[in-house]
């Protein structure tokens, strides 16, 4: 899903709009998720001796219930989502799923994937919007714990102003719930399909969806 010559915020509200989705409400509740994971995740991940049939299953309920929470197919109690944030923290692939995300918001915003950590030293690197949101989210979130960073170190280490970085911050956050949407969404899609998951009550069958 790869478009050209749009700025990342416009880009986010329009994937919000076809979504059928408030960007303020994909922006609260990927931030609530982000931000407990970035505490979290040390103290509470998996052993890491599950099947691979208990992690399929973990995947599809914690799918179905991110798309139920999002879309308000379902509607969550504030303590219920509270528990399931605390389910995603223990799961050990969310990180696989977050790395794929941020590279497709970096690949979207700026027609490519990077290969080197960003640089503001590097010339015509501050153009790059996508590689800055993707780096905000690494620092600020998804680093190890020992590793992530205030919002004032964020801006010393990419030598952005407060400004630029109010503007990147929430950009960047939308564009990882909405993305991470529209990937639970695709899975589950292709689950009922395959006859493994049984259709939720509120479905509705997609026509021409991403």
């Amino acid at each position: 899903m790869r478009r050209k010559n749009l700025r990342a915020e416009i880009l986010a509200r329009e994937i919000c709009r076809q979504e059928k989705l408030a960007y303020d409400t994909v922006h609260s509740l990927a931030e609530a998720l982000l931000c407990r994971y970035a505490v979290g995740r040390k103290a509470l991940q998996g052993v890491g001796n599950e099947s691979l049939e208990v992690i399929t299953k973990e995947k599809q309920r914690i799918r179905r219930k991110y798309i139920e929470i999002i879309s308000g197919g379902h509607k969550y109690t504030d303590a219920e989502y509270e528990d399931f944030i605390w389910e995603v923290v223990r799961s050990r692939w969310f990180m696989e799923k977050a790395d794929m995300i941020m590279d497709s918001i970096e690949e979207m915003v700026d027609g490519k994937i990077s290969t080197t950590k960003y640089d503001p030293s590097v010339e015509g690197e501050t153009r790059l919007e996508g590689k800055q949101l993707k780096t905000i989210l690494k620092l600020a979130y998804l680093n190890s714990k020992n590793q992530l960073k205030t919002k004032k170190e964020i801006m010393a280490e990419m030598e952005i102003s407060e400004a630029t970085f109010d503007r990147r911050h929430p950009v960047a956050i939308v564009l990882f719930g909405i993305l991470m949407w529209i990937y639970a969404n695709r899975r589950e899609q292709e689950d009922i399909n395959a006859g493994i998951v049984d259709k939720p009550v509120y479905y509705k069958e997609k026509i021409g969806a991403c």
